[in-house]
């Protein structure tokens, strides 16, 4: 099944996995996130990895580019949370500035990603407001241990950080093979948004059975820890921002996990008869809610 109109994907306890928007990014939002990851640029260069390791940033699974502008890499953008391999409090770590952030540049990159920032921030109010709020309060709780140990960087950035969630990950070029995403929450949602040069692609939702077009200016908000996914792009430059919660850095706020994001089945029978302006819902027989190791 391929999906290539605005989309809700139910598994048949009407828990929403996926929220599928095509076209949802105007092009002033695009703007955006194109101006501010050419800023990106060095951090990007220096992400890229050689040989075994890390298939995040390994360099077989980045493209070069069509032109001079878009470096091709991956890297995290965070103003609040544990370093990998960091995330056991017990052993003394607290959460941290990522490197990304760190030095004079850091405060300018989080300003030019703050409308894009915001929209992602709004299309969670409405996708899943439980979490939006859990996330506002997390926001919050660390910022004022931020100012209450004197981390005024920290702060700082979380106070212009306009996003309600943990970080983003950007990625230029990149192949992304089919995969998980164990360190988010099972019940929350991710969002990719993408842009560029590219055209045509298509995510593969494998353990869904579902494919869904994935052309630039696509929004989705997915379960990443739930749904197995995969994307390839060969030709055209392809930019995604991929907004992600992190389940230590809440429960290093004490922030009470939010509940699975549900349609009222009466409600859905009576929005399944609404054909103007809706989205479709896909019921996806059973999806097993066990979570990956």
């Amino acid at each position: 099944m391929l999906l290539t109109r605005p989309s809700v994907i139910l598994d048949s306890g009407h828990r929403i996995i996926i929220w599928y928007i095509p076209e949802a990014l105007h092009g002033y939002i695009q703007s955006d996130m194109y101006t501010a990851t050419l800023g990106m640029s060095h951090h990007l260069r220096k992400s890229v990895t050689r040989g075994a390791g890390q298939w995040r940033t390994n360099g077989a699974n980045f493209h070069a580019t069509d032109g001079a502008d878009v470096t091709p890499g991956c890297i995290n953008i965070a103003p609040c949370w544990f370093q990998q391999g960091r995330e056991n409090t017990r052993d003394g770590f607290m959460p941290e500035v990522s490197a990304t952030l760190k030095g004079e540049r850091g405060m300018s990159m989080i300003l030019d990603m703050q409308r894009p920032g915001l929209l992602a921030s709004a299309a969670m109010r409405v996708m899943h407001p439980q979490q939006y709020w859990a996330s506002v309060r997390t926001h919050i709780e660390l910022g004022n241990w931020a100012a209450s140990q004197g981390l005024d960087d920290m702060h700082q950035n979380l106070k212009h950080w306009a996003s309600i969630y943990t970080g983003v990950a950007v990625m230029c070029n990149r192949f992304s093979p089919y995969h998980r995403d164990p360190k988010c929450p099972p019940e929350g949602f991710d969002i990719l948004t993408s842009i560029g040069s590219y055209r045509q692609a298509v995510m593969h939702l494998i353990n869904l059975g579902i494919d869904i077009a994935y052309d630039p200016g696509v929004m989705v908000g997915y379960s990443g820890r739930l749904v197995r996914h995969g994307v390839r792009v060969d030709e055209g430059d392809r930019i995604v921002w991929a907004w992600f919660v992190r389940d230590s850095v809440h429960n290093y706020a004490r922030t009470p996990r939010p509940e699975y994001a549900k349609y009222n089945p009466l409600d859905l029978a009576k929005y399944e008869h609404v054909k103007y302006n809706q989205a479709a819902f896909v019921r996806y027989g059973t999806l097993g809610l066990t979570c990956p190791a």
